[in-house]
């Protein structure tokens, strides 16, 4: 090989990584997104599940208010805390839990970037 072809070829190899490398941090943060929405209508569906067996909201649940409760910044919450205790922190976002009078919660979720498609509501807010 020539020194020329092999300029030509390490000129490529850097294209390439170049185009992958913003493909590959798409990727990775759809996935954690993915893993944040999955971790929260598991949670979700505990609360829900048990505000509708017992009727009443439970004290473990840090609602939006509850500014003091642990894990809570400005933004809102990095980590979910499972009714068993279980800690789960959150991927690449943060949510709110919110009582909704009579009918359990609603939990939103956004992504760090505060992409529009990141977004997720569950449950309503009225």
């Amino acid at each position: 090989f020539t020194l020329a072809e092999l300029l030509i070829v390490v000129a490529i190899i850097a294209v390439l990584v170049a185009i992958s490398i913003p493909i590959f941090t798409s990727q990775l943060h759809k996935a954690r997104v993915a893993t944040d929405w999955a971790n929260l209508r598991a949670y979700y569906a505990e609360i829900q599940a048990d505000f509708i067996s017992t009727g009443k909201y439970n004290k473990k649940v840090p609602y939006e208010d509850k500014q003091g409760s642990t894990g809570f910044d400005a933004f809102g919450l990095k980590e979910i805390t499972f009714l068993n205790g279980q800690k789960v922190k959150m991927q690449e976002g943060f949510f709110w839990v919110r009582p909704i009078a009579g009918k359990g919660y609603t939990i939103a979720y956004d992504c760090n970037n505060r992409h529009p498609k990141c977004e997720l509501i569950l449950g309503s807010y009225s």
